[in-house]
């Protein structure tokens, strides 16, 4: 089974089934079936919009990317002219724009991926082995003592 079947497969074991049916029959409202075509293809929709929303690839082994995944199946459903009684409508905003798969991307403000680093190098905490701040390079206090002339003045020469 490919994931979109699978997915679609999920949904319809989490809703009932006799609302499925006014959800994937939209031209036909006397079908007594759940039009599998409709559920299928709402379900490839779905996996399809995943990496413009999520910014990660859907993956049907993760329980979490299952769950909102049957979520947006409805939304899309409902926001394909699918009516129901009892299934609530899914917005597509709640879902899609702002909403639960918004949460699952791994990325930061402006859709750029936080810095991953496999290195073994600690950053230093920029403190002295005393717990003070070290000193600008310029600074006599943070220069040697002894390597730099003293001052002299014009009556000491």
């Amino acid at each position: 089974m490919t994931a979109a079947e699978d997915l679609w497969e999920a949904v319809k074991v989490s809703y009932d089934s006799k609302q499925l049916v006014t959800l994937t029959n939209i031209h036909q409202r006397n079908q007594t079936a759940i039009d599998e075509t409709v559920g299928d293809d709402a379900a490839q929709g779905v996996i399809n919009l995943w990496i413009a929303y999520a910014q990660t690839a859907y993956v049907e082994t993760d329980l979490l990317h299952v769950e909102v995944g049957k979520r947006a199946v409805i939304a899309l459903l409902w926001e394909r002219g699918g009516v129901s009684v009892s299934i609530a409508r899914e917005e597509w905003t709640e879902v899609f724009t702002d909403g639960v798969i918004e949460r699952l991307k791994n990325t930061g403000p402006r859709a750029r991926m936080s810095p991953a680093s496999n290195s073994n190098v600690v950053q230093h905490s920029g403190l002295l082995a005393d717990g003070t701040k070290p000193e600008p390079w310029a600074d006599r206090r943070a220069l040697p003592t002894g390597l730099m002339p003293l001052r002299r003045s014009s009556r000491d020469a």
